[in-house]
Parts: C-alpha cells; sequence; structure tokens
C-alpha cells in the first residue's frame, strides 16, 4: 500500500495544482531537483539489481521508484503547459493512471493491463530471519505474481549497501517453521517445514 499511498496523494495533488493553474516556480524548480535527485538513486538502484546488490532495507528500492514517479507528477502539475521534450517526459508520469484506466476499460487489454499495474504498484512482502550479525535468510512474496515465497540470502556490505543471493532454498514453499544452525564461519544448516514436508539444506555464507 505504500507505493499505491504515495502516488494516488503526488497524483491528486499535481491534478489540484493543474486545475488551479498554480504558479510557484521556486517551489517547482525544488520539486524538479528532488525528482533529479530520486532519477539519479533510481538508475544507482537498477545497477545495484543487476548485480544482486540494493540499498539496506526490504522496500528501499520501491519507495526511491515511486519517489521518483510521484515527483515527477508534481512537478508537471506545477509546470505550464508546452511541447518540448521535458514536458512530454512530465506528461507520461502524469498520464499513467489514465493510461491503466483506458486498458482495463478495453477487454483485450484488460489482463496485460492487470498484470502491469500488480507488477508496478504492489508492494511485496518481505520477512528477514537473522543468521548472524552479517547474513539473514529473506522471504520475498510478491503476491499473485508468485505463488510461493522466494528465499534469498541477505549479507551486509558496504554500511550502505546489501548483497542478496535468490533462491537459495529450493523448492519454494510455504513457510511453517524455521531453524538455522551455523556451521563454522561459512555456512549455515537451514530446517524448513512446510505443509507436512521438510527441506534440510546447507548453504554457503561465503563463496
Amino acid at each position: 500500500m505504500i507505493t499505491i499511498t504515495i502516488l494516488t496523494l503526488c497524483f491528486l495533488a499535481a491534478l489540484s495544482c493543474k486545475i488551479k493553474k498554480a504558479n510557484a516556480p521556486v517551489l517547482r524548480a525544488l520539486t524538479w531537483y528532488l525528482h533529479l535527485v530520486f532519477l539519479f538513486l533510481s538508475l544507482l538502484c537498477l545497477l545495484l539489481m543487476i548485480n544482486d546488490y540494493g540499498f539496506k532495507g526490504t522496500q528501499t528500492e520501491r519507495i526511491f521508484f515511486t519517489l521518483y514517479a510521484g515527483t515527477g507528477m508534481l512537478v508537471y502539475g506545477l509546470s505550464k503547459p508546452g511541447n518540448d521534450a521535458r514536458h512530454v517526459y512530465l506528461m507520461s508520469f502524469f498520464g499513467f493512471p489514465f493510461l491503466l484506466l483506458f486498458g482495463l476499460l478495453l477487454p483485450p487489454l484488460r489482463t496485460i493491463t492487470l498484470v502491469a499495474a500488480i507488477t508496478l504498484l504492489s508492494d511485496s512482502d518481505f520477512h528477514r530471519y537473522e543468521i548472524d550479525d552479517d547474513y539473514a535468510l529473506q522471504t520475498k512474496t510478491s503476491g499473485i505474481l508468485s505463488t510461493y515465497p522466494v528465499y534469498s540470502l541477505v549479507e551486509d556490505k558496504y554500511l550502505f549497501f546489501e548483497k542478496i543471493t535468490p533462491d537459495v532454498v529450493k523448492p519454494r514453499a510455504f513457510l511453517r517453521t524455521l531453524k538455522m544452525d551455523k556451521k563454522g564461519m561459512d555456512s549455515v544448516r537451514i530446517q524448513l517445514r512446510y505443509s507436512g514436508n521438510k527441506i534440510d539444506t546447507v548453504i554457503a555464507l561465503r563463496q
């Protein structure tokens, strides 16, 4: 709900500014610079995700992406009409809800629109189970997009970042009970019970 709440508030604020034809050049400039900051952070998040890294925290990247889109809406609401590339760029943020609504109204596009909306707007459910001060086992469930949670190994790295290694437990299954027993400094034994079955595996903490 974090994503939908932030984007809804930003869209309504932008719509209000458009209706009232708000003229606030200082606020527009500040919002534009803030938007550029979140653009940089979003690009950094994408680069980190490609290499299985991320900022610390389970929803940090999604918040950066959401604030990037939200500030784009706000800048559009504070901007005067135009026909340059910057105006078209900002209009893409403000027009996204209308594009989703248009897709939902057309039966041939309804399924594709629903999948796109759920992928972009739904918040995943995260749970972390500490192994030690540097490692944790993470479960991630993405609503209807994933039948079972993804189990990842999270390693604390470089002050602000963490390394995420996905699919360390297979097969995927809903977690009933979990027991972890660290073996020395470089491995951990994971015992996971689900639906009457049991997974007993050892994973390496250091590659």
